[in-house]
C-alpha cells in the first residue's frame, strides 16, 4: 500500500482526497500505460488509506466506480501471461544442464522445485533446511510467507517422491543437493562463485531468473518467452490436462480464486483436449 501511495504523491495528489481528484488520477495513469489491475490496486490503497484514517472513501463513488468500470470496457483485460512449460519442457531444460557441478545441480534440483510445488519464484528461493519436513512419500514444505499470504500464516505445500525409474523427481533432486552443498540449515538455494564457492545467504529471484534463461538456451527453448512464473502455470496447465481435480491442483497451488486459478490453464495446443473430438453416433462405451 505504501507504494501505491507513494506513486499516488508523486503524481501530485494530496490526501485526503475527493472523487474527482482519484479519479482523474487513474485516468492520468491509464493513459500512462498502466494495466487494470494495476489501477485496481492503486484504487484499493487508497480506499484502504482512507478507511484506516477514519475519512469516508472516495474511491467507492460513482464517479471513480465509472472511471474503472470504463477503463476495463476500453482496454483489452487479458494480461500478458507467462507461457505454461510443460512437462515436455521441464525434462529439456534438466536433460541441458550438467548436474555433476554445483551449479547445474542446484539449478536442476530448484527448477523441478518450483515446477511440482508449483512455486512462485520469490517463494522457492526462501525456502529454508528449517522448512522441509522429509517423510517416506515426499517431502512438506513450509512456507511462511507468499504473494497472497502477507500475515505470515503458516501454508504447506507436500512434493510426492517419484516411482523408481522416473526421469527426474524434485525430492530426490533436492537430497542430491543438499548432499553435495553441504547445507544443513539456513536458505537451500544460495549463489555459488565462479570458484565454486558457496555464498551464506539465500539466492535472489532475480538471480533464479538470471540461471533459468542461460538454461533455456542451453536447451533451445529461450525463444518461447519462459519466466520463472512458467513453472507454475505449467505445473497446473499439466495437472489439469491429467485429469486432476481443481481442488487437488488449488491444494498445492494455493488458489483461493476460482478465476485466478482458470487464468493459468493454458493449453498450447488448440485442439487439445477438444471437446469437440466426437465423430460417430454411438457414445463410446465406458467398460
Amino acid at each position: 500500500m505504501r507504494a501505491d501511495l507513494r506513486v499516488y504523491r508523486n503524481a501530485g495528489g494530496r490526501l485526503p482526497a475527493t472523487d474527482t481528484e482519484i479519479a482523474n488520477y487513474l485516468s492520468q495513469q491509464n493513459a500512462l500505460g498502466k494495466k487494470p489491475a494495476t489501477l485496481d490496486r492503486y484504487a484499493n490503497s487508497l480506499h484502504m488509506w482512507h478507511r484506516y484514517m477514519n475519512f469516508p472513501s472516495p474511491v467507492q463513488s460513482m464517479a471513480v466506480r465509472s472511471v474503472l468500470r470504463g477503463i476495463k470496457r476500453t482496454r483489452d483485460m487479458r494480461q500478458d501471461s507467462a507461457p505454461a512449460l510443460r512437462l515436455k519442457e521441464l525434462h529439456l531444460l534438466l536433460d541441458s544442464l550438467d548436474q555433476d557441478t554445483l551449479h547445474g545441480l542446484r539449478d536442476a534440483a530448484m527448477f523441478a522445485l518450483s515446477f511440482y510445488g508449483a512455486f512462485r519464484r520469490s517463494e522457492v528461493v526462501a525456502i529454508g533446511v528449517e522448512d522441509v519436513d522429509w517423510r517416506p512419500e515426499g517431502i512438506v514444505i513450509m512456507l511462511r510467507h507468499s504473494k497472497t499470504n502477507k500475515s505470515g500464516r503458516i501454508e504447506t505445500k507436500s512434493l510426492m517422491r517419484a516411482p523408481t525409474g522416473a526421469p527426474y523427481c524434485s525430492v530426490s533432486l533436492l537430497e542430491r543437493w543438499l548432499a553435495a552443498s553441504g547445507i544443513t540449515k539456513g536458505a537451500c538455494f544460495r549463489g555459488i562463485s565462479s570458484r565454486g564457492r558457496l555464498g551464506a545467504g539465500r539466492m535472489s529471484a532475480q538471480t533464479l531468473y538470471v540461471r533459468m534463461r542461460k538454461a533455456l538456451v542451453s536447451a533451445g527453448l529461450h525463444s518461447q518467452g519462459y519466466t520463472p512464473h512458467s513453472f507454475r502455470a505449467g505445473f497446473i496447465t499439466e495437472a489439469h490436462l491429467r485429469g486432476k481435480t481443481d481442488t487437488q491442483i488449488k491444494r498445492l497451488s494455493g488458489h483461493r480464486d476460482q478465476k485466478s486459478f482458470e487464468r493459468y490453464i493454458r493449453i498450447a495446443d488448440e485442439f487439445e483436449n477438444n471437446p469437440g473430438d466426437f465423430f460417430s453416433l454411438n457414445p463410446v462405451s465406458l467398460e
